[in-house]
């Protein structure tokens, strides 16, 4: 019985290459006519067709014969510049964000991951300093500096992966998304996903992943997308303010600020280093708690414009970017201690869920090597030791 070619994911392929349907015709060299007949069902390509597909949007060929053997439900993405980003720029992030979440669920099999527990309880929005202390008492983070907030919110259960993109208009992003497998089975799990793109700074990022945390404690049972442009907004402001009362404490670096010279950008410059935070968002924060005015504001802004200290700031482009590193240590556990081989975790993932990702995309979900996904047992390649025990009794 032949298998029957699967129209959406074509779709999902091209989407996250950012093809549109006329840019992919003319590489497969067809009408675009023709390729939304493939992606709406009404026909399908010839086998030479298919294999030129799998080498044009870099899937396997089984990827498109498939259909999905799980059923995954997600309450809408927060795109932290939703305002400005493209649905080209969108698109791919958020296939890549699926696949995020059909690997955690497949590890989860064989790896205790840190439990998502809602925790933190609150009346009002305007218990912002409450909840920030609440997560970080759940954590031991004390009032001090975070030196990696990635850490924290894989800590705290979170998924994040770092995607390659280069999207200016997209920092990061994240959404709460349910899995249902075959057998009835149902996890639930909150994806962050940084970018590691031209614009990526360790202290910008800092303040994204705490901003996408942020959204899971306000807003969980909101979709964004069903939200107008001036609810989306209150909803960012919301956001951010969280991020900044839990990055930035009042008893802490409110207290600090009362020993410094508050409107001298010089200040901002120094405490970077220490807070991990980026001086735009203390500037941010200091006047928020009332050190400074908006005319002091406005003046340290102009210092950062004078001294060409905004994008990039001062060690944005020194300091390395943290990644995170969950399902790294996930399949190093499993390869290590002999659960799994690497070229079996792709061929297992395709068996449960009839999902066929190449060692690339694996790759890039889990910050690893594609080749921990490839059988070099089958190499062609035989090497052997040379006789040296003629070369040590002639060196004699």
């Amino acid at each position: 019985m032949n298998k029957i070619f699967n129209g959406q994911r074509l779709k999902e392929a091209r989407l996250y290459n950012k093809l549109t349907i006329t840019e992919l015709g003319e590489k497969l060299n067809v009408s675009k006519q023709m390729i939304s007949k493939y992606e709406n069902g009404n026909g399908e390509p010839s086998f030479e067709k298919s294999l030129q597909l799998t080498s044009i949007l870099g899937y396997p060929r089984e990827f498109f014969y498939t259909l999905d053997s799980f059923k995954l439900k997600s309450e809408g993405t927060f795109f932290r510049s939703r305002l400005t980003a493209t649905q080209k720029s969108k698109d791919p992030a958020s296939i890549a964000l699926k696949y995020s979440v059909i690997v955690r669920n497949f590890l989860e099999q064989f790896i205790e991951f840190p439990v998502l527990e809602n925790r933190v309880n609150y009346e009002t929005y305007e218990e912002y300093n409450l909840i920030a202390e609440k997560m970080r008492e759940y954590l031991g983070l004390g009032n001090g500096p975070i030196h990696d907030v990635i850490e924290v919110a894989e800590l705290m259960g979170f998924t994040v992966i770092s995607m390659e993109y280069s999207e200016s208009k997209v920092d990061a992003f994240s959404s709460m998304n349910s899995v249902e497998d075959i057998n009835g089975g149902k996890n639930d799990y909150f994806v962050i996903v940084t970018g590691t793109g031209e614009r990526s700074s360790f202290y910008r990022q800092q303040f994204s992943i705490a901003h996408e945390m942020a959204h899971w404690v306000l807003h969980q049972n909101i979709n964004p997308q069903e939200l107008d442009k001036d609810e989306y907004k209150v909803m960012e402001d919301e956001a951010n303010k969280l991020a900044s009362i839990f990055l930035l404490p009042q008893d802490s670096f409110g207290a600090e600020l009362t020993n410094k010279i508050v409107d001298e950008i010089e200040t901002y410059y120094n405490l970077k280093r220490k807070w991990n935070v980026s001086m735009a968002a203390m500037i941010r924060r200091a006047r928020d708690l009332g050190a400074i005015n908006t005319e002091q504001e406005v003046k340290l802004y102009k210092q950062m414009h004078y001294r060409k200290w905004k994008n990039p700031e001062p060690f944005d482009l020194e300091t390395k970017v943290t990644v995170p590193v969950a399902f790294k240590q996930s399949l190093e556990l499993l390869i290590d201690e002999g659960i799994l081989k690497g070229h079996e975790i792709p061929m297992k993932i395709a068996e449960q869920y009839s999902l066929y990702l190449t060692p690339k995309m694996l790759a890039m979900i889990c910050g690893v090597e594609p080749a921990m996904f490839m059988d070099n047992s089958q190499s062609k390649i035989v090497l052997k030791l040379k006789d040296y025990r003629d070369f040590r009794s002639s060196s004699n």
